[in-house]
């Protein structure tokens, strides 16, 4: 077993897009002094807990989101899952995923052995109830583990890891396969960057998007799966879109980073016009096409803790 300390965790800390981190006006330093360590690392999801479905155990570790994720828009940003959906909004969860940020930063070699330890009892787990271990380092962020620790995947050859990125270097390594055998990487796109997801699909990589009020069969020509269905991104197909239903905040974003499709008129037309929001009972969106006039009301529950529906009229 080695550990790798010849690298830095990360060149440069960003600005988080969670309003409610204390990295906005704290170092990482005193965010460990002023409160416990993190209980554990490696946590899990409704969507994770999915995956048993297709034979998968799987964790994933939130780290405070943004600050590790170079490529990131202020869509991106604004709109992430890892503080606007869910229990992921409640101030608790932030600073779990503060204390876990900032002992990788202050103490990587003390985080490292710690997350040795739970990857080891995941593979266990696993063992047990006859399931495929599989981990998502990057669940808030988008380190390069493949750099910083390669060790990892060397020491666990039975565990498939497995994360989205926007980094389309990290991408294009996958694919010429310069990434360990045991590492999954599916790009994230938006607006931004459909040149390049474009063409990451005509090479066989597959792509994450967004969408709201509904999830298209086919987008830029390429079929659309549901990525709601689990969350084991390296059992799906190459050459597809995996299409992710908004959440949270990326309900009502507008910056691109949600891609808000008119079913009739395709992805050439302009994205539909988020025209209203309504709360009550539910929390409801109204869309317009400036194209064809079709209009969509999208609508789910609005208890946080209550599975979300989509209806479309």
């Amino acid at each position: 077993m080695k550990t790798n300390t010849s690298r830095s965790t990360a060149s440069r800390i960003l600005v988080s897009g969670d309003p409610r981190s204390r990295f906005h006006f704290a170092s990482a330093a005193r965010i460990l002094a002023e409160s416990l360590p993190p209980r554990r690392l490696l946590s899990t999801s409704t969507k994770l807990d999915k995956c048993q479905s297709v034979g998968v155990l799987a964790r994933v570790l939130y780290l405070t989101p943004g600050i590790f994720c170079p490529a990131a828009t202020k869509g991106c940003l604004a709109s992430c899952l890892g503080h606007t959906s869910g229990r992921m909004a409640f101030q608790t969860h932030t600073d779990a995923r503060d204390r876990r940020a900032a002992l990788y930063l202050e103490n990587p070699q003390l985080f490292i052995k710690r997350l040795r330890a739970e990857l080891t009892l995941l593979e266990t787990d696993a063992l047990q109830y006859d399931l495929r271990p599989a981990v998502r380092l990057n669940g808030t962020s988008d380190l390069r583990w493949e750099w910083l620790h390669p060790e990892l995947f060397d020491d666990f050859p039975q565990l498939q890891f497995f994360d989205y990125t926007k980094i389309q270097v990290r991408m294009l390594h996958f694919l010429q396969h310069r990434l360990p055998k045991n590492y999954h990487l599916t790009f994230s796109a938006d607006a931004s960057n459909r040149r390049h997801a474009n063409d990451l699909l005509q090479r066989g990589g597959t792509v994450a998007a967004v969408f709201w009020p509904e999830l298209p069969k086919t987008w830029w020509n390429f079929p659309v799966i549901d990525g709601d269905l689990h969350d084991a991104r390296f059992l799906d197909p190459q050459g597809v879109i995996v299409g992710l239903r908004a959440k949270g905040l990326a309900r009502v974003d507008t910056s691109g980073f949600t891609i808000r499709s008119c079913q009739t008129c395709g992805p050439e037309a302009p994205p539909l016009d988020l025209v209203t929001v309504i709360e009550d009972t539910h929390r409801r969106t109204i869309h317009h096409c400036r194209i064809c006039g079709l209009r969509l009301n999208a609508s789910w529950i609005r208890r946080a803790a209550t599975k979300a529906r989509l209806t479309a009229a």
